[in-house]
């Protein structure tokens, strides 16, 4: 007997592959060497120079005016469609022959 899985079914399978993929990629971040950081010898760098701070200014840039916009006109295609319907037969519906009306009274 052969069935089809349920969605159910597809969502556990689906829930199964991601979580063994995190646990893979985790393991795989876990067991990477860390890298040192370079060790440095000796005293620190003296600078050579001396700091001078520095100010610069600049003019504003004129603000932007939309004059004119330029637009192209919509294409349009006209296209004549013949539709021939056939004639249809007129069908009948049957009537109900009588009709009871029972009226009871809940005293």
């Amino acid at each position: 007997m052969s069935t089809r899985p349920s969605w159910g079914s597809a969502v556990v399978i689906g829930l199964a592959g991601f979580a063994t993929g995190l646990l893979v990629a985790a393991l795989l971040v876990a067991g990477r060497a860390t890298v040192k950081s370079p060790q440095i010898s000796g005293p620190p760098p003296t600078p050579s120079t001396t700091v001078v701070p520095v100010t610069v200014t600049a003019p504003a840039p004129p603000a932007a005016t939309v004059t004119d916009v330029e637009t192209s006109p919509p294409v349009t295609s006209t296209t004549v469609v013949q539709v021939t319907v056939p004639p249809t037969t007129p069908t009948t519906t049957p009537t109900p022959t009588s009709t009871s009306l029972v009226a009871t009274s809940a005293d």
